[in-house]
């Protein structure tokens, strides 16, 4: 389709285009990370990366069909479902695709995948596009309007946002996403500075070694030299010795005080400062100097509703509102089951489960399903609790006779028999 006054012509990638995303830089060797490389080596980011990332890879992506009354049902049956859950792409499994779309998010503030589609306008792949090789352009249509289009290298032709999903991390115009480490810059200067200072310092010894003075005598350039040379020499081969010194020669040694050494106070600082930016826990973090049991637990609930259901809410509209067509809105959706996230718990799970089985909301069959377990018989069935009823059938029930008082009974008098 050609964009009036443009000689712009707007179509999908060919198989050929696609299949070079990832291959025409490709050489064999590990990537490099070019800008993101120094911050990664940062312990704390990357756990939080790692961490968030995770979060979302490892949730199954399930495919819906909805009633008219809402209800859902999973939809297997649906092109899209296996490619979702499964293989987004014939390079990637869901896990790995996410993973790594999220990584793309949180350090460049962008994520982005191309829809790939057959004839019919269905799901084929979900094809990763690293973020150097996107940008969004804008071109005007014949009635003037400005329209967002997205340039891939690699690709003859602009790509339209429909057949494009990009997830944006924080955002000022909800077109591009900032990085995280573009605000956090400040702070990872300082953390890897610290972290420079620390390695360098402790390389040395821990302090510096001393100083050398003559008495009397004025010394040239030559004789510095020399002496430096000579005490080099030998401290190299000796640290932990003795020199011998001539003359009128006296060593002054130089120590730096142990609190001053560890550089604790700094680096713990950076930690829980990094961590501020990428909305994770200093806990999760592996941070403990100031954690208990019920702080851990604590944080563990608090990431989910503060963090990970931001994440996976943002994803799950840009897949819904791009990879169905318009006439599937409203009976087909794409949602994370976020009940993966307590399959290790095994407390919490049990927990959760019996109070689905106890308000009829889950027979013991579809528990047992979900627990890796084989069929029961009659054990379709939903079971509720016999001393429980509803309102309307308590209301039925027939009430107590009150019993009639005979008017003309007073305490004053007497009941004969």
């Amino acid at each position: 389709m050609k964009i009036p006054f443009t000689g712009i012509e707007i179509r999908r990638a060919t198989k050929q285009e696609t299949s070079r995303v990832t291959a025409w830089s490709y050489t064999g060797a590990r990537p490099m990370l070019a800008s993101r490389s120094k911050p990664m080596l940062l312990s704390t980011v990357y756990r939080c990366v790692d961490l968030i990332s995770d979060s979302v890879a490892v949730l199954p992506l399930k495919t819906y069909l909805l009633d008219e009354g809402g209800f859902k049902k999973e939809y297997k049956t649906h092109p899209a479902y296996m490619i979702l859950d499964l293989e987004p792409n014939e390079d990637m499994t869901r896990f790995v695709f996410f993973k790594t779309l999220m990584a793309s998010v949180l350090l460049t503030g962008n994520g982005y995948a191309y829809i790939e589609r057959d004839r019919n306008l269905n799901l084929l792949q979900l094809i990763y596009i690293p973020t150097s090789q996107v940008t969004i352009v804008y071109i005007t249509d014949k009635n003037g309007i400005m329209r967002k289009r997205y340039q891939v290298v690699g690709f003859k032709e602009l790509v339209e946002p429909k057949d494009m999903i990009h997830v944006l991390n924080f955002s000022y115009d909800g077109i591009i996403g900032v990085s995280t480490l573009t605000h956090a810059r400040q702070t990872l200067g300082i953390a890897t500075k610290s972290e420079e200072h620390a390695s360098g310092f402790f390389e040395s010894g821990g302090a510096v070694s001393g100083i050398l003075t003559v008495e009397d005598k004025r010394l040239d350039k030559k004789q510095k030299d020399q002496i430096y040379e000579t005490w080099g020499e030998r401290m190299s081969q000796h640290p932990n010795g003795i020199a011998v010194l001539e003359g009128n020669m006296k060593y002054q040694p130089i120590t730096v005080s142990p609190k001053d050494s560890q550089l604790l106070e700094s680096r713990q600082f950076n930690v829980v400062d990094i961590c501020r930016f990428f909305s994770v826990s200093p806990v999760k973090a592996f941070d403990l100097s100031k954690s208990s049991y019920s702080t851990v637990e604590a944080t563990q609930l608090q990431y989910l509703t503060d963090t990970a259901l931001a994440v996976i809410t943002k994803i799950e509209q840009e897949i819904n509102r791009k990879v169905f067509l318009r006439s599937e809105r409203g009976r087909i959706i794409a949602e994370f089951d976020t009940s993966a996230i307590l399959r290790t718990d095994k407390a919490a799970q049990a927990a959760y489960w019996k109070d689905m089985f106890y308000v009829g909301a889950a027979s013991p069959n579809e528990i047992r399903r979900e627990n890796n377990l084989s069929r029961v018989d009659n054990g379709d069935k939903v079971f509720v609790p016999v001393n429980t009823q509803t309102l309307d059938n308590a209301l039925m029930q027939k009430m107590p006779v009150e019993e009639e008082i005979d008017p003309d009974l007073s305490d004053n008098k007497t009941v004969n028999k």
